[in-house]
């Protein structure tokens, strides 16, 4: 296996950019980081695109990608084993500390026990993720709408949102900063919707701009107090409703034992497309 690392975000994409886009839900994560390194502010750490090649095919070369930004995990695309394995060997020999990975199940796990054979240091497992997906009909179950009404959340409730944001993403190790810079983007860009109920927010979901045809749903969040109340699937419903008219793919990744969102995705029609595995290097 050959593996290639480049911080020049258009030489990758021309030679990746195909690549990736060819299996857009499995590498949605990977194809939102391509479509907003256009617009990382040049005082940001430089984004780490690495791909791995196989030598012995002479149809399709590339067989994984992987993009690291500091302090952030590694994430993978979906590859072998035996490339994840070259991929972790080779950045464990490179320059950059990285604090974990993030990736396909088989993929994470064989790149972490490179990168701690390269290194020396240990990893530690840390969260695991599922993949739901909706490509077919939303479900209609007969449940009424709740009371009160959708609408996009504004600027003067970023602050607020934030805070359902950490605690929706609750020990996914998400920063405050990280978390109000996606907060204020998806606002900017009218992609995080609030239910209103007497004239205050009781729910709120967000979602990516479609790249690939797929469009990425998080943070979902209801405020404790309005639990069970069917706010989140009304916003849920109403969104997934309108991207599959519109030939979209809705996706998430939620953490696996968080029954209670799964359950909502799944009484709309979204389905397990696979897992994704964290593992954290001390």
């Amino acid at each position: 296996m050959f593996v290639k690392t480049t911080r020049n975000t258009e030489e990758f994409i021309s030679e990746t950019g195909g690549w990736i886009a060819g299996n857009p839900v499995e590498n949605s994560i990977l194809l939102t980081m391509l479509a907003g390194a256009k617009f990382r502010p040049p005082t940001a750490p430089p984004i780490a695109w690495s791909r791995v090649e196989d030598p012995a095919s002479d149809t399709a070369p590339v067989v994984g990608v992987a993009a690291f930004t500091a302090p952030h995990l590694v994430v993978l695309s979906g590859m072998p084993t035996a490339a994840a394995a070259a991929l972790g060997a080779e950045l464990g020999a490179g320059p950059d500390l990285l604090p974990g990975v993030i990736g396909p199940d088989a993929a994470a796990a064989a790149f972490a026990a490179a990168w701690s054979e390269a290194t020396g240091r240990p990893t530690r497992a840390d969260r695991r993720e599922r993949i739901l997906c909706l490509d077919g009909p939303v479900t209609v179950d007969g449940r009424p709408t709740p009371d009160g009404q959708s609408r996009a959340a504004r600027e003067d409730e970023a602050e607020l949102f934030t805070d359902w944001c950490l605690e929706a993403a609750h020990g996914a190790g998400l920063s405050r900063e990280t978390a109000a810079r996606s907060v204020r983007g998806q606002i900017a860009g009218g992609l995080l919707l609030t239910w209103e109920l007497d004239g205050e927010p009781v729910a709120i979901m967000g979602r990516t701009a479609a790249v690939a045809g797929v469009v990425r749903y998080g943070p979902i969040y209801s405020r404790p107090d309005a639990r069970r109340g069917g706010y989140a699937r009304a916003l849920l419903a109403e969104s997934s409703t309108e991207v599959r008219a519109e030939g979209l793919v809705g996706m998430a990744v939620t953490a696996e034992g968080n029954d209670g969102v799964q359950a909502l995705f799944g009484s709309l029609g979204y389905r397990p497309r696979g897992g994704l595995s964290e593992f954290r290097f001390d």
